[in-house]
């Protein structure tokens, strides 16, 4: 892959050596904060170990690190950044299924269950993710914390996909912009890395509406728009059904 970033493992640090692990790029108080739902009820120390195993990867530019139909090599936690997830059906249309940010991991259904990839997973730029194999989740995991984990992930994709149906299918192109943002900003994500065309294909709209609604959600000061970026200033705004466009 192109961007890889391999540490030298015998420089890493491994649990039970009497010194924190080696992590690349934060400071350990910043990987202390990250909290992926798959490691749930490990302690910190755990963790610090696990990430230390991982092979970091930093992409500078959009890469696709896992392809829809073939096999998955390894998963991916998101440490920094997003990953757009793509699915293209059989006529050729490419629907944006998701757009992932730090804390989530990628292609852990499938490293899991021996499937193919259900989507394509593509890592947008300035992205810092950890991939890792199902021998070393298992390998600090019980097995009784992955199941439990595991269902509680997949029991949030069930909950998102609802509403993401409930969205396509019952509200204006307008709303529908309005709800996503909204849903891509939760949290600390207050500043979107996302473009016109992107937007428009989960909306399920044409640029040209994602264009004059964008614009005016930031003539009413709930938006700031730089090149590539949305930055929302005011969420709760942007949960109305229908906004004074």
């Amino acid at each position: 892959m192109n961007d890889a970033i391999r540490l030298d493992r015998a420089s890493r640090g491994s649990e039970g050596r009497g010194s924190a692990p080696a992590l690349p790029w934060f400071p350990l108080s910043r990987w202390d904060g990250l909290k992926p739902a798959l490691l749930e009820g490990l302690t910190v120390e755990r963790r610090r170990a696990f990430y230390a195993q991982c092979t970091p990867r930093a992409f500078s530019n959009a890469t696709e690190i896992l392809s829809q139909d073939e096999e998955t090599p390894c998963a991916f936690l998101i440490v920094e950044g997003r990953v757009e997830v793509t699915f293209v059906d059989v006529d050729g249309n490419t629907v944006i299924a998701h757009i992932a940010g730090a804390g989530e991991v990628m292609g852990e259904v499938e490293l899991l269950s021996g499937k193919t990839c259900a989507a394509t997973c593509r890592a947008m730029p300035n992205s810092r993710l950890l991939g890792f194999s199902s021998t070393l989740l298992m390998e600090f995991v019980p097995t009784e914390v992955i199941l439990r984990n595991f269902a509680g992930i997949l029991h949030g994709r069930l909950v998102r996909d609802q509403r993401q149906l409930a969205i396509a299918q019952f509200y204006p192109a307008e709303a529908r912009i309005c709800l996503h943002l909204l849903r891509l900003s939760t949290g600390a994500r207050s500043e979107l890395h996302i473009s016109q065309a992107q937007l428009a294909l989960l909306a399920g709209c044409s640029r040209q509406t994602v264009n004059s609604t964008l614009a005016a959600l930031r003539a009413q000061g709930i938006i700031e728009l730089g090149r590539g970026i949305v930055r929302v200033l005011q969420p709760g705004r942007l949960s109305y059904k229908r906004l004074s466009l």
